[in-house]
Formats: structure tokens, C-alpha cells, sequence
């Protein structure tokens, strides 16, 4: 009797099932982790397009007093011709409108699921700086993991991202209603 329980200890029929079901189990575990970053990744990716767009409608907003304040006349206009002039610092940005629109926008496409292949929600802008000629807007979202791992209680994971953006003239040949090129 004590001879079969030994037997029974050394048989190995059945033992390649456990090490198959283990690498299963390993590789589910697996697509469920790469799965969860290609969302996160696919998240940022969708959340950085949307504050490009933010920022480009921001740069929008002109302010008015400050563009035509120190309008050129002939004096400048002669200096610039010559190379003497100032330099253009670019086209002045109205901050406070800058940063209503930037959030308007963010809003607008949190309410319209701008993309749908993305589970992103609580988008909120941290920063937003301005200088009158550049705007840096930096912002973050909750990301919903679509297949959470089972023990670890992740649910949604939270992404950061900035863009920024210049207002610049033009280059162009026409000097004051005259084309010289």
C-alpha cells in the first residue's frame, strides 16, 4: 500500500496541462496589459490633438488695441524698407478671450465624444499661460482601462499633455497695399 502511494507521487501523466494552462493564463494576462497601454496610448494621442486644436482656436483671438496701437506711418515704413525697422514681434494674442475659447473648445468636445475609439473623460486644463504672442496650454484626462486587470483595482489612469503655439504675420511681398515681388 505504501509502494502505490509513491507510484501515484511519481506519475507525470497530466503535468504538461498545468504548464499549458500557467502560459495561457501568462498570455492573457499579457494582451490584457498591452491592450490597456495601446488605449491609454491611443487616449494621450487623441487628448494632444484636441489641445492643438484648443490652442489654434485660442491663437485666434486678436487683441485689437494692441495691433493697431503704434500703427506704422511713412517714417517706419521707410525704415522697414531699409532694413532699420523694428522687428515684428508677431500678432498680439488677447489672453483672457484666448483662455475662454481654449476651455469652450475643450468642453465642446468632451460633450461630443470627439473620439470615439478613446474612453477619454474629465478633461480639465491645468495651465495656461500667455504672454500676449504665445500661448502653452497644459491639460489632463481620466482614461477608462476597456479590460482592467483582475486584482490590481486599476480602473482608469489619468493623462497629462501641453501644446503650445506662436500667432506669426505672414511672409508676404505686398508692403501697404503695394506688391513689390
Amino acid at each position: 500500500m505504501y509502494r502505490r502511494g509513491l507510484d501515484v507521487l511519481k506519475n507525470e501523466e497530466g503535468s504538461i496541462s498545468i504548464l499549458v494552462i500557467g502560459l495561457f493564463m501568462l498570455l492573457l494576462s499579457l494582451s490584457l496589459i498591452l491592450t490597456d497601454i495601446s488605449s491609454i496610448y491611443l487616449s494621450k494621442r487623441a487628448l494632444n490633438q484636441t489641445l492643438e486644436v484648443a490652442v489654434q482656436r485660442a491663437l485666434t483671438i486678436l487683441d485689437q488695441e494692441s495691433y493697431y496701437t503704434g500703427e506704422f506711418n511713412l517714417n517706419q515704413l521707410g525704415a522697414t524698407i531699409l532694413g532699420e525697422g523694428d522687428d515684428d514681434p508677431g500678432v498680439p494674442i488677447d489672453c483672457s478671450e484666448g483662455e475662454r475659447l481654449a476651455d469652450e473648445t475643450l468642453g465642446d468636445v468632451a460633450s461630443t465624444k470627439f473620439a470615439p475609439e478613446t474612453n477619454i473623460k474629465d478633461i480639465r486644463i491645468t495651465s495656461f499661460q500667455c504672454d500676449g504672442f504665445q500661448i502653452d496650454l497644459e491639460a489632463t484626462a481620466l482614461v477608462d482601462l476597456p479590460m482592467p486587470i483582475p486584482f490590481t483595482k486599476i480602473y482608469s489612469y489619468r493623462i497629462h499633455t501641453h501644446a503650445g503655439g506662436v500667432a506669426e504675420r505672414a511672409s508676404t511681398n505686398n508692403y501697404y497695399g503695394f506688391d513689390i515681388g
